[in-house]
C-alpha cells in the first residue's frame, strides 16, 4: 500500500513539475487539458490569456483570464504580460480555433517562456466542469440568418442594406462581398459607431460562428434591423465553386 501511495506521489510531482519548469521550445507547441491547466493556475499563479474578442472575452471566459485578442497581441502584450517568465496560458473559443496557436507562435518569437496551449479551448474547460465567469453578458437576441442564394434578394429589397465584414482586415483583404463595410470583430466594441443606426445591416463573419454574438451585441446597442450570413464567408465561398 506504501509503496502504491509513494509512486503515485512521485508521478504526481514529475507531471507538475513537467508542466512549470521547462520552457517552451519554438518546434513543440505544448497542449495541456483543462485539468492540466487548473493545476497551473492553483500551484503555480498561472494566467489565461483569451485570444477572441473583447467582446466574446468579457462575455464568457476563464475566470481572472485576460483579454488579449490575436490580432492585438503584438501591441498590447508587452504592457499586458510583463512578466515573460510567468506560466501562462493561451485559449480560444472552439475546439479547432486556431486563434491560440498562432498567438502562441507570437509569444515565442517575443520571448515569453513557460507558455502552454489549452488544448480543446474553452469548450474543454467546460465539459471538464469548470466555472465561467462573465463579466458583460450580451443578451442573446433573435437573429434571422439568410443563405447566400437570399443576398442578391435581400439586397434588392433592402438597397440601402450595410453588410458588415467582422473578419480580419487581412481576410478581408483577401477577398468580401461588394461594398462591404469592415470592422473586425476585435474592434467592434469600440467602433460600432461608425455603423449607421438609421440602416439595416447583414452581418458577415468567416464561418458563422462569430456573427450570432455580434448581431446580439448591435441589437443590444439600438441597432434595429440585424440579420447574419449563414455559414460566412466559408459558407459563400464553397457555394460559388
Amino acid at each position: 500500500m506504501f509503496f502504491k501511495h509513494s509512486k503515485f506521489c512521485i508521478t504526481s510531482i514529475l507531471l507538475l513539475f513537467s508542466l512549470i519548469v521547462l520552457p517552451a521550445k519554438a518546434d513543440t507547441p505544448r497542449y495541456i487539458n483543462a485539468g492540466e491547466t487548473l493545476t497551473l493556475i492553483k500551484k503555480n499563479k498561472a494566467l489565461t490569456v483569451d485570444t477572441m474578442s473583447y467582446i466574446e472575452c468579457m462575455d464568457h471566459r476563464i475566470p481572472g483570464s485576460i483579454c488579449l485578442a490575436l490580432e492585438e497581441f503584438d501591441k498590447s502584450a508587452p504592457s499586458l504580460l510583463k512578466d515573460k517568465k510567468r506560466t501562462t496560458v493561451f485559449y480560444c473559443e472552439s475546439k479547432n480555433c486556431q486563434r491560440a496557436g498562432e498567438v502562441y507562435k507570437k509569444a515565442l518569437a517575443m520571448g515569453y517562456e513557460n507558455i502552454y496551449i489549452l488544448k480543446g479551448g474553452l469548450p474543454e474547460w467546460k465539459n471538464a466542469g469548470y466555472e465561467i465567469e462573465t463579466i458583460k453578458r450580451i443578451k442573446r437576441m433573435p437573429v434571422v440568418s439568410i443563405k447566400i442564394n437570399q443576398l442578391e434578394k435581400i439586397k434588392a429589397e433592402k438597397k440601402n442594406i450595410l453588410i458588415l465584414d467582422v473578419r480580419t482586415e487581412a481576410m478581408f483583404k483577401e477577398g468580401h462581398i461588394e461594398g462591404a463595410m469592415n470592422i473586425p470583430m476585435y474592434m467592434l466594441h469600440k467602433s460600432f459607431h461608425a455603423i449607421p443606426k438609421n440602416r439595416p445591416v447583414l452581418v458577415v463573419d468567416e464561418s458563422g460562428k462569430r456573427s450570432f454574438i455580434a448581431c446580439s451585441f448591435l441589437i443590444n446597442n439600438g441597432f434595429r434591423d440585424v440579420q447574419r450570413l449563414f455559414g460566412g464567408m466559408a459558407f459563400k465561398e464553397n457555394k460559388t465553386k
